[in-house]
């Protein structure tokens, strides 16, 4: 594979998975156990989880947090496939960084690897607590819309700028990825014959550099066209959601995961 074709086909992978991962689909139309629940509520339970699974120290323990986010990913109807592949990306990234501590730290070692049991637990269980929180936040992401998640910041009296702020970022993203992709095919229709290496990096960078220049004018766009739709004022606060049986049942969950690990 060509030097220019390698760089095209990565830039296309990453901005082909990066609007994968921020697109949910039709999941939060399926008829799931989270889909259910109201958005507040789902919000303010999956927050706790995190919170209470970026306090523990014990990897039983995490590893427990970890299986409860399968657990609700699996009664919410969310597909393996789309499960895992959120959930390995940042436990991965995780381990190259924290992996050097698993000789680092100080204590015995595990028979002839210059490697600390205490490294090891060190090691495994912020990977597996890493895991756990990613687990917790894609569940909520793919079973709730994102206008509907931004309405729980509002009925939670988030600040409005902020919500604001959020909503803007988001729709810019996918704008930025697939503005990405047409980059990249762009350059591919126009591509004749094979450039030397030295060309194939002049061209990657003045690709770089007309994308980074087109990505600006694109946010001065989004940023217009919210101000034309009144997107950048006060937003109001919508009525409070009647809460219903799956509410109180993920309500209970909450309270069962808290009251067990804390005990």
């Amino acid at each position: 594979m060509s030097g220019r074709a390698l760089f095209d086909r990565t830039v296309a992978t990453v901005a082909e998975r990066a609007r994968w991962f921020l697109l949910a689909e039709d999941l939060p139309d399926r008829a799931g156990f989270l889909q259910a629940v109201t958005p507040s509520v789902k919000l303010l339970g999956v927050v706790a989880l995190v919170a209470l699974t970026v306090a523990q120290r014990s990897l039983p323990t995490v590893a427990a947090l970890a299986l409860l986010s399968a657990a609700l990913a699996a009664l919410s109807r969310v597909p393996a496939r789309t499960f895992l592949g959120r959930l390995t990306g940042p436990p991965a990234f995780a381990l190259v960084v924290v992996a050097p501590q698993a000789a680092l730290m100080g204590g015995p070692t595990l028979g002839p690897l210059p490697l600390s049991a205490a490294g090891v637990d060190y090691v495994l269980t912020f990977v597996v607590r890493v895991a756990a929180c990613v687990g917790f936040l894609s569940v909520l992401l793919v079973t709730t819309q994102f206008s509907d998640l931004l309405g729980a910041l509002r009925r939670l009296r988030a600040p409005p700028i902020a919500v604001s702020l959020l909503g803007i970022t988001y729709r810019y993203l996918l704008l930025f990825f697939a503005e990405l992709e047409r980059l990249v095919r762009a350059r591919r229709s126009r591509t004749v014959a094979e450039p030397s290496l030295r060309r194939t990096w002049r061209d990657s960078g003045n690709a770089v550099g007309s994308f980074l220049v087109r990505s600006l004018e694109r946010g001065e766009r989004v940023q217009r066209a919210a101000r034309a739709r009144g997107g950048t004022g006060r937003t109001p606060v919508l009525p409070r959601e009647s809460l219903g049986t799956a509410d109180l049942a993920f309500g209970l969950v909450v309270a069962l995961a808290v009251a067990v690990v804390v005990a």
